[in-house]
């Protein structure tokens, strides 16, 4: 068995080995209660893991997306950790039926046999019966199937050898067992001969929590490769692309503001409209024409560069800007959050006419809805969908009297999603279910600040061999009924929450969609 390189993992090993040594000498409460606090440990660094190996998942994706050329590594990761699932599914499926052999008499608890120093039970199942010998023929098959995910041409030596130094779960070696001891006749004697209930259960999850680890040591291997060749960009700064340098009295201004950055490695070259330009120790050319002719004019650039993997690269961008001659007077009227008026919201809206002071500009609204003004703006309210116009009125400083019309959308306010905590439906944890406080409504990807309640709903709970539970709940919040029914959620089980009602910022109720979360 490999020794592993965390320092928890070695603790855990290390202490199941005192345990089994003392465990020959004599089967006392004390060395249950050891185990039992033993497998706690494993659980909790099993968790442990599965966070890790989430968050190694996550960044082998986004370097992926950087450097498609990795996603052969990706494909590797995911093979190594469906190998440690099925390893992992396995061997649970041996605890299970160990702990069902006791389930009639259990703790209070429900998580331990009060037997749990009972030999006769596992000294049957594992030894009598074969199944050690089934479960060795697991690891071997699970030592094999990790070790070829790291053959191919892709794959060198040394990332053999790094994985193999890493696996800790082998045929010759799991569970510290002398090679000797490993055949047919005597491994299934040799480790489970006469051994209590608590020990086999907690050596089951120890093989599971070296399955893991061994895979999360793997996935991280292979994500190295991906960033190998990777090129780090050493040199940051904000670029600001502004729709035109200069504005008439009434225009809005607009930017793209963004960062870039570079590197001396990634030697930049440019051409603008096919002409090539020199670019300083930054990598940035700078391109000036001067707007003599009225019409469109488009800037085309062609960029390329060495990307963050070393990779040749060529983009390309368009520009387009108008020369024109000074103008006459213009309305201007823009929603200051977006191109449309929100039923039951205070929308706020810029109105004027260039060239025509605001002490002589009139607005007001035709088609349903009413305008204030509000500060430096105005504020729109409309109460029906359809059609409202924005009318500006004004004279300029020559004593021409000038009048416009821009229309405009009257639209409600999107459906919102419901939710318990952040999720809309679908596989849940119990301990995450249960520790929310209610149902609520969401109005995603809204620039508004829209608010909306949940004002009644129906709870089902649907449980295996067991008629439906059906309860009512006045509001967002759990009721007691409610509050009891997902308080039993337990694995498998799957709530429905049905016939929800949602009042929004117009005064208006509204039906949502139902969702549906199983359990696990």
């Amino acid at each position: 068995m490999s020794i592993p390189k965390e320092p928890r993992q070695q603790m855990i090993n290390i202490m199941y080995l005192v345990l089994i040594a003392m465990l020959a000498m004599n089967v006392s409460n004390e060395i249950v209660n050891a185990f039992k606090l033993l497998d706690s440990g494993i659980k909790s660094s099993n968790n442990a893991i599965d966070k890790k190996v989430e968050g190694s998942f996550k960044q082998f994706s986004k370097a992926v997306e950087k450097n498609p050329e990795g996603q052969i590594y990706l494909d590797k990761a995911n093979e190594l950790n469906g190998f440690a699932t099925e390893f992992i599914g396995k061997v649970n499926d041996m605890r299970g039926t160990i702990m069902g052999m006791y389930s009639e008499s259990m703790d209070a608890e429900g998580i331990w046999p009060k037997k749990a120093d009972d030999q006769a039970e596992t000294q049957k199942y594992m030894v009598e019966e074969g199944n050690a010998d089934v479960l060795m023929g697991y690891i071997a098959e699970y030592e094999k199937k990790m070790k070829s995910v790291f053959e191919g041409e892709n794959m060198t030596e040394k990332d053999r050898q790094s994985f193999d130094d890493a696996l800790l779960l082998k045929a010759k070696g799991a569970g510290d067992i002398p090679a000797d001891a490993h055949n047919k006749d005597s491994y299934g004697k040799y480790v489970f001969n006469q051994m209590p209930m608590v020990s086999v259960v907690t050596l089951l999850d120890k093989y599971m929590n070296d399955a893991k680890n061994s895979a999360a040591a793997g996935v991280d291997i292979l994500k190295s490769k991906v960033s190998e060749e990777e090129i780090l960009y050493d040199a940051f700064d904000v670029a600001i692309v502004p729709s035109g340098r200069k504005l008439i009295q009434g225009d809005t201004f607009e930017a793209e503001v963004f960062l870039t950055a570079s590197s001396s490695a990634s030697k930049p070259s440019v051409s603008i409209n096919g002409k090539g330009y020199p670019t300083d120790a930054s990598g940035r050319a700078n391109y000036k024409v001067q707007a003599s002719s009225l019409g469109k004019k488009t800037i085309k650039a062609n960029l390329s560069y060495k990307d963050g993997f070393g990779k040749s690269k060529t983009v390309s961008k368009s520009f387009e800007y108008e020369v024109v001659p000074p103008p006459d007077h213009v309305p201007v009227v823009s929603a200051t959050k977006m191109n449309a008026f929100y039923i039951g919201l205070d929308n706020p809206v810029s109105a004027s006419i260039t060239g025509v002071r605001k002490n002589k500009t009139n607005v007001s609204m035709s088609g349903g809805g009413t305008i204030r003004a509000d500060g430096s703006g105005y504020m729109v309210n409309v109460s029906s969908p359809g059609e409202v116009n924005v009318n500006l009125s004004g004279t300029n400083e020559q004593g021409k009297s000038l009048s416009y019309s821009v229309p405009f959308r009257a639209k409600r306010i999107p459906d919102p999603v419901a939710k318990v905590g952040k999720s809309t439906g679908g596989s849940i944890k119990s301990g995450e279910f249960k520790a929310q406080p209610g149902l609520r409504a969401e109005l995603a990807d809204f620039l508004f600040d829209a608010k909306f309640r949940i004002v009644a709903y129906e709870l089902t709970r649907a449980e295996k061999g067991a008629d439906l539970v059906i309860v009512k709940n006045d509001g967002g919040k759990y009721n007691g009924q409610s509050s009891s029914l997902i308080s039993k959620a337990k694995p498998n089980d799957i709530y429905y929450f049905d016939k929800i009602k949602a009042k929004g910022p117009d005064g208006k109720t509204r039906s949502l969609p139902s969702i549906v979360f199983k359990i696990y």
